[in-house]
């Protein structure tokens, strides 16, 4: 059975290209669970000092799935077992860029393909994250052409699920599905009266039936003119996420439990167990430099919080608008026209 499209686009709230010069590196083949970064020929967003270039993201979801990543031929080919059912992500890939809006700013641009198999057959979904709606111009983006194995394992022949100029099409020249489906996603203040671009929510829906799903908040010590790097190289800083409503997917949030490197603390065994329940917050943040996480009204030590901070504004639709506004070249204002993360197939 497939996902709802709302369950889709919840999902990805909380959480091609001009054709670049490639490093000249040998193919790399990633296997079992984890989280993998690879280096972008066209530059990084905000966020970087974790990562340095290597901020293109493959994730494998299961321990059977593997991506060969050949960025000389600009190919990234996944295989798994067959044993997998439609509902179950596999992995995906996250590519990221920057173009012109309209108005000739260049603004950070991604596209994330999400991989899910149902015996045989292979379920891709595609989607495009940006800060403002639009076309873009003079995109910079890898072009990767993804495919998938469609036997058992490395058997069988190749299927191309994203070809490498339809990146660019998703970019400059979007789909009228697309173009709709980002109408039904909303990025508001939070506080209509005092906007700002460090407190957003996200709702879905159209005129009187939009509803409020997940609002973001990103406190620091620094001031609104610092850059994101400066804001969390203050030492005092925090991300808050909360739930608006008890409709996110389980799937997703177990997702971005493990992508975020929450997955394995005891404070988020219930979000796991039984997903995000209308108020529940999650918050990752420092004081004084000593990192901790806080689920509710729990918390504890956590030195991995810069790194997960890191990996929410670098690769998730709410981390780049809240990176988004602190960037110089930005308001710094709440976002009025974010291109809210649509499938765009």
């Amino acid at each position: 059975m497939h996902l709802t499209t709302t369950a889709r686009l919840a999902g990805l709230a909380l959480l091609a290209t001009t054709l670049m010069p490639a490093a000249h590196a040998e193919p790399v083949t990633y296997a079992d669970r984890g989280v993998y970064h690879f280096e972008s020929q066209s530059g990084c967003p905000f966020a970087t000092a974790v990562g340095g270039k290597d901020c293109n993201r493959i994730v494998l979801d299961a321990s059977d799935v593997q991506a060969r990543v050949d960025a000389k031929a600009h190919a990234i080919v996944f295989s798994s077992s067959t044993q997998h059912r439609e509902q179950e992500v596999l992995g995906d890939v996250l590519l990221q860029g920057s173009g012109l809006d309209a108005s000739g700013m260049r603004v950070p641009l991604r596209v994330r393909l999400l991989l899910r198999r149902d015996g045989r057959k292979w379920e891709p979904d595609i989607y495009v994250h940006a800060p403002v709606r639009g076309k873009f111009r003079d995109v910079q983006i890898d072009a990767y052409s993804v495919r998938v194995k469609q036997g058992d394992g490395d058997a069988g022949p190749e299927q191309e699920v994203l070809p490498a100029p339809k990146t660019l099409a998703l970019l400059e020249q979007p789909s009228v599905a697309a173009r709709l489906a980002r109408h039904f996603v909303k990025v508001l203040p939070s506080n209509a009266q005092r906007p700002s671009g460090d407190d957003i929510t996200v709702a879905l829906g159209l005129g009187k039936l939009t509803k409020s799903v997940a609002r973001a908040r990103f406190v620091s010590n620094a001031s609104q003119e610092a850059s994101l790097d400066e804001a969390l190289a203050s030492g005092t800083w925090s991300i808050q996420l909360d739930a608006l409503s008890g409709q996110i997917p389980q799937w997703v949030v177990r997702r971005e439990l493990f992508t975020l490197g929450l997955e394995d603390s005891p404070l988020v065994k219930d979000l796991r167990a039984h997903g995000l329940k209308k108020h529940d917050r999650i918050e990752i943040g420092a004081h004084e430099g000593k990192g901790y996480l806080r689920v509710n009204e729990k918390q504890t030590e956590f030195p991995g919080a810069l790194a997960s901070a890191q990996a929410f504004m670098r690769e998730s639709f709410m981390g780049l608008i809240l990176g988004w506004s602190r960037h110089p070249a930005a308001t710094g204002t709440a976002p009025k026209n974010a291109s809210a993360p649509g499938n765009a197939t």
